[in-house]
């Protein structure tokens, strides 16, 4: 699947992307925002994946949209009005970008700090270590006691806050407003392993995206990977890639390995129905392709679907558990259910962003863009995976006490059972 930017639960950043958009400066007064506004509509009407668009009425919400596009004057009037069209289909990767975004102009940010609302307060749960914040002091586990808006301004600019330290103290800050977190930080996929006995040992992988080169990746970690009894996948920061994310998989999965098919509009048109399994099963297999030029040709070329399935020849047959949590996304969401269903893998943590589909970007002229889902993901025994979260097996929840000491209880629940898998020799190994 392909990427996007980072969902509503990345509350400072997503903030900030917003922010961006949202007050971007006028545009010329010559933009024609009606004119705007069908190119808008046609983009989604012509690409979006699911020809009943989730069950919205898209006809008579574009005219109820259009007769409002003719009182737009400014580029945050569209932005507001684009993004309450979209809203409508409630669907993920489905959002506008303006001239702020595609001219290369940064606009309005705000710090180099992710929130998290916990118990109703604005918490801080990470901040980027080249950031002037960090610099400044501000630490995970600070609550904001500022207007949110107190954040947002011109990149370069001091925003002035207000934060309650771990210790319950007050504290004044000035940090600089930066853009931070994306892109995301890389390598993003890498592995360690850790002797834990004479004879134990524990694989741990951290893995950011499933981008082009994912799959090769993949090989390398399970080859070092040869002798360890239990395995650790982190993907709480995961924000989504391709289906090179099937390529892991395989290497825990049931034989015969089951597939994920994707599926554009004109398959679906063409069905005129509901897919079944066996339309599914009918779906073109497609030879590895693991990079997102090679899953938008494979689809097109064979009429608006295709078929992943994957085997390898020394699967790994020891225990495996799966980090998720709400930043979990995209093709990271598609490997978890997949993981989830298909092996004997257990999950743990939070549930995932619920953003499962694959993306593309069309030009919609004077300088703005859209980004539409274009493909569906359905399993092989035709479920339908568009947008559904993945549950946890074993829900774990990081607090703000965790965040200010320092501990991450959802790893150490994942140790703690990895390596009493080991320990009571539960490895097949």
């Amino acid at each position: 699947m392909m990427s996007f930017r980072r969902w509503t639960r990345r509350a400072a950043s997503g903030l900030a992307a917003w922010a961006a958009l949202a007050t971007a400066a006028p545009a010329a007064a010559q933009t024609d925002w009606t004119a705007l506004y069908d190119r808008l509509w046609q983009a989604v009407d012509t690409n979006f994946y699911d020809p009943h668009f989730l069950g919205t009425d898209w006809e008579t919400v574009g005219q109820t949209y259009r007769a409002r596009a003719a009182g737009v004057t400014s580029e945050a009037e569209f932005l507001d009005l684009a993004n309450a069209l979209l809203g409508e289909i409630g669907s993920s990767h489905l959002h506008v970008s303006a001239p702020a975004a595609t001219s290369g102009r940064i606009g309005r940010t705000s710090i180099a700090a992710r929130f998290e609302t916990m118990d109703g307060r604005r918490v801080v749960a990470e901040v980027a270590p080249l950031s002037d914040a960090w610099r400044q002091g501000l630490r995970p586990g600070h609550i904001l006691t500022s207007e949110p808006s107190a954040l947002l301004g011109d990149i370069g600019t001091l925003a002035e806050f207000e934060v309650t330290t771990c210790e319950d103290r007050p504290l004044s800050l000035q940090a600089r407003r930066e853009q931070a977190f994306w892109p995301p930080e890389g390598p993003g996929f890498r592995w360690s392993r850790i002797r834990t006995g004479a004879d134990a040992r524990l694989g741990y992988m951290r893995i950011d995206r499933f981008d082009d080169g994912a799959a090769e990746l993949a090989d390398q970690a399970m080859a070092a990977f040869d002798d360890v009894g239990a395995i650790i996948i982190d993907l709480r920061g995961n924000s989504g890639g391709n289906v090179s994310s099937l390529r892991l998989a395989s290497y825990f999965a049931d034989k015969p390995v089951p597939g994920v098919i994707l599926m554009s509009r004109p398959y679906l048109e063409a069905l005129g129905r509901p897919a079944t399994p066996a339309d599914l099963a009918a779906a073109p297999r497609i030879d590895r392709g693991y990079t997102g030029g090679a899953v938008f040709e494979a689809i097109s070329r064979h009429g608006g679907a295709a078929f992943w399935t994957e085997a390898v020849d020394t699967p790994f047959t020891g225990p495996v558990v799966v980090l998720i949590g709400p930043e979990t996304g995209s093709a990271a969401e598609g490997f978890a259910w997949f993981m989830r269903e298909h092996t004997d893998a257990r999950l743990i943590g939070e549930e995932t962003a619920g953003a499962l589909l694959s993306g593309d970007r069309f030009d919609l002229g004077d300088g703005w863009s859209v980004t539409i889902p274009v493909h569906g993901l359905w399993g092989a025994d035709g479920t339908d995976y568009g947008d559904r979260a993945v549950p946890p097996h074993t829900p774990v929840v990081t607090g703000r006490d965790d965040l200010c000491a320092g501990r991450d209880p959802v790893l150490e629940e994942a140790f703690r059972q990895a390596e009493g898998d080991i320990s009571t020799g539960a490895v097949a190994r």
